[in-house]
């Protein structure tokens, strides 16, 4: 494993109540459906405990330093949505070049959801995933253009965009070109693994078959070596232990004046996002939106970040709703530094 540091704990700040509570609801029904599921826990996976900071300055390099890295977004994603994570990896020395998807060309996976392959968990990513792979396709070839057809890459997959940058790296670019030409697989909140298999929830495949597919096919970031790849994953919210123990205080939970945040709608987002990826509900640790162990892969390199949300914006049919700066994700500055070492 790689060193191992304490977590820290970031406080947050003043938030906006309306907003949150607005973009955590759209969270619930918009973010869940079509991802990936979770493992139980495997005392094999290389975990990294990383300190993240907010008072840690960006190192700026030179621009002979750069490195191109290709955004795999989270479902629904833009690459407008990435437009501030791509100035913060800029000032460290990176450049961001995001798949330009549009909330349209995520329709295109509908045909799918109609298929008798759907409907016996059989789909398959190139059909599937087409127009992602298109998108990618794009990127790459404007990577090339800027940089040259020979400059190493690294892949940024956020949420499902970690299990598709998987697929594409193996399907699309094959041994060959992977090892040749892909530096890095850095994935943020991905969720890569199954529930156990005796979970109540091991036959429902929110993929439909998609997951199984990759994890068979490309396991541990395959072609790649598994030392190149590193997992992150964030402990934002966990569920309490028990029903009776999420009642109590109920009142400071539907409004918390002193954090400004409603521990309560955090608590039922998670329980509805974690009981499907995990099979568990209470006493499960992630992001908010996937545990920390769905987002890990064992034999690969994991960093776990401390009060670390799944992301900063929510999806909408036209411009995402952003979330309050206080509320930290996995590209906020103060986080940056915890991951971005691994490109």
């Amino acid at each position: 494993p790689k060193h191992s540091l304490p977590l820290s704990t970031i406080a947050m700040g003043k938030r906006n109540r309306g907003a949150l509570l607005l973009a955590l609801l759209t969270a619930l029904h918009g973010l869940h459906g079509f991802v990936g599921q979770a493992p139980g826990h495997s005392d094999r996976l290389r975990s990294v405990h990383l300190e993240a900071t907010l008072d840690e300055a960006p190192t700026s390099l030179s621009v002979r330093q750069k490195i191109p890295v290709v955004l795999c977004p989270a479902q629904f994603g833009t690459a407008e949505d990435y437009d501030e994570l791509k100035v913060n990896l800029e000032a460290r020395g990176f450049v961001l070049y995001p798949a330009p998807l549009s909330r349209l060309d995520w329709l295109r996976i509908v045909p799918s959801t109609l298929t008798k392959e759907f409907f016996t968990a059989e789909l398959r990513p190139k059909k599937t995933l087409g127009f992602f792979y298109e998108a990618l396709d794009q990127a790459l070839a404007q990577v090339d253009a800027e940089f040259g057809p020979e400059e190493p890459v690294a892949f940024l997959g956020h949420s499902i965009g970690g299990w598709v940058a998987r697929s594409y790296i193996g399907e699309v670019l094959g041994p060959d070109v992977a090892q040749q030409r892909v530096r890095s697989l850095v994935t943020l909140g991905t969720p890569h693994q199954p529930p156990p298999e005796d979970s109540p929830v091991a036959i429902l495949d929110q993929t439909r078959g998609l997951l199984t597919y990759i994890n068979e096919k490309f396991p541990a970031g395959y072609p790649l070596n598994s030392s190149v790849v590193t997992c992150v994953a964030g402990c934002g919210t966990k569920t309490p232990p028990s029903m009776d123990e999420m009642m109590d205080g109920l009142g400071e939970k539907v409004w918390n004046q002193t954090q400004n945040r409603s521990t309560l709608l955090e608590e039922v987002v998670a329980l509805a996002s974690y009981l499907p990826l995990s099979g568990s509900t209470f006493g499960v640790e992630g992001d908010g939106l996937i545990p920390v162990d769905t987002a890990l892969m064992e034999g690969c390199g994991s960093v776990v970040l401390d009060d670390c949300n799944h992301a900063d914006f929510v999806p909408t049919p036209g411009e995402s709703i952003r979330l309050p700066k206080s509320y930290q994700w996995y590209g906020s500055d103060g986080f940056l530094d915890a991951w971005v070492k691994f490109l």
